[in-house]
């Protein structure tokens, strides 16, 4: 048994960036510095890319890692869910294909989190806000959470609300969430097996679902402002954050 195995899930068409997954970054594609980053992570056993592409599988095992073909899914989580049949682990971390700066020491913080707490099924991360605008913006996903960290509601929505009197600087309550998960194994079969929940349905934030199920969702800070590749603009800003950490 691996005890963490690390599933990217990645498919070809995006629908903001068709084939973002193969987009060149330094002279490799996308996925592929996103595997190499989970690969420094130090409680990582294994490191596998899900995919419904062959020409994703075929660069991922051209750079020498591990592809698992899986059929179509409406979500990664699902597509997680298919490449991890079969396969006993202690953890499962889902890390996005498009996320090839996250830190590896930022990933390591959550198995450890899962580690230390056994009531925790889930973690995740969450950075505060720059401002009052980005903090406005629906496409910023927003986490509220409890004095221990554990999440009480994710949302597009501008929250805390606006109580007469109370608007101040309530932006800053939130936080912005990073759409990185690590999962104890029956916390991720439990998600899977159930169907979307309406709330779920309503915000497009699939977290939900074990959320009103009354899965423990642990949300760590980190200081790190992750970019996820959504759009070309994107991944130019992502050239030149990778072109930093090469230089360091």
């Amino acid at each position: 048994m691996a005890d963490v195995v690390v599933v990217i899930p990645a498919r070809y068409g995006s629908s903001r960036f068709v084939g973002k997954a193969l987009a060149d970054l330094a002279g490799a594609p996308l996925v592929v510095r996103t595997a190499q980053r989970a690969t420094a992570m130090t409680t990582a056993d294994r490191v596998l890319v899900a995919t419904d592409d062959a020409r994703i599988a075929d660069a991922v095992r051209t750079a020498g890692f591990e592809a698992v073909m899986t059929g179509e899914h409406a979500s990664g989580t699902d597509r997680i869910g298919e490449a991890m049949a079969g396969i006993d682990a202690e953890i499962v971390v889902n890390l996005q294909g498009d996320e090839p700066l996250l830190d590896p020491v930022e990933a390591d913080r959550l198995v450890l989190a899962l580690r230390a707490d056994p009531e925790v099924g889930i973690a995740t991360l969450a950075h505060a806000f720059d401002s009052h605008s980005e903090w406005a913006d629906p496409n910023a996903v927003k986490v509220v959470t409890d004095d221990h960290g554990r999440a009480l509601l994710f949302t597009r929505a501008a929250v805390p609300g606006g109580h007469p009197g109370g608007e101040g600087e309530r932006w800053r309550l939130a936080r912005r969430h990073v759409g990185i998960y690590a999962y104890r194994l029956d916390a991720l079969r439990r998600f899977l097996a159930m169907p979307p929940h309406p709330l779920e349905c309503a915000e497009g934030l699939e977290q939900l679902r074990a959320l009103t199920a009354g899965e423990t969702i642990l949300v760590l800070e980190t200081a790190q402002k992750p970019v996820g590749v959504d759009t070309p603009e994107d991944l130019e800003r992502a050239r030149e954050l990778w072109r930093d950490l090469a230089d360091d």
